[in-house]
């Protein structure tokens, strides 16, 4: 039988995580188990002997985005963004807008929420943008490793609409 279309690439590996590296250097995507309990379920979100942080969070933010809800895309020069899905289902849109990066205009797309609980490692110079696609709201937890300075704040802002970034959001 001859198929018409396109054959679907792989997205998942055996146990259900994620099969492809992150296509942006620095960028790292990290699964992180739901442990089922006698009242629920419980996800370790941060801990200071995980290798892969190797930072001092100064900060932690809880965000909720309404339903549909897009954010900015936004960079910081300083800062180290570290989110965590926690409710909802998000898209976080990834774009390497670093020119001194082997990556350099690369983009990325990860799926974080509840149901899929990651840690995904965000780092200066990398232009991200949140949009919830549930129909409720979703939130998401930003640990960072710099203090946010109210009076010189290291954000960095384009419309979602942008033509500066490719339409991925």
């Amino acid at each position: 039988m001859a198929y018409v279309g396109t054959k679907d690439p792989q997205t998942v590996v055996a146990g259900g995580g994620r099969a492809a590296a992150p296509k942006i250097s620095g960028v790292q995507v990290h699964e992180l188990g739901n442990v089922l309990t006698r009242s629920g379920f419980m996800t370790e979100i941060f801990r200071s002997d995980w290798p892969v942080i190797g930072i001092s969070v100064h900060q932690i933010n809880w965000v909720q985005l309404n339903p549909g809800a897009v954010t900015d895309w936004h960079a910081h020069a300083k800062q180290t963004d570290h989110l965590i899905g926690v409710g909802g289902n998000i898209k976080l849109a990834l774009w390497d807008g670093r020119e001194s990066s082997s990556t350099y205009g690369a983009t990325d797309l990860v799926r974080i929420g509840a149901l899929r609980p990651v840690l995904v490692i965000v780092p200066p110079g990398v232009w991200h943008g949140l949009r919830n696609e549930s129909g409720e709201p979703a939130g998401y937890i930003n640990a960072i490793d710099e203090l946010y300075e109210h009076d010189n704040p290291d954000n960095w802002r384009l419309s979602p609409r942008s033509t500066d970034i490719p339409d991925i959001l």
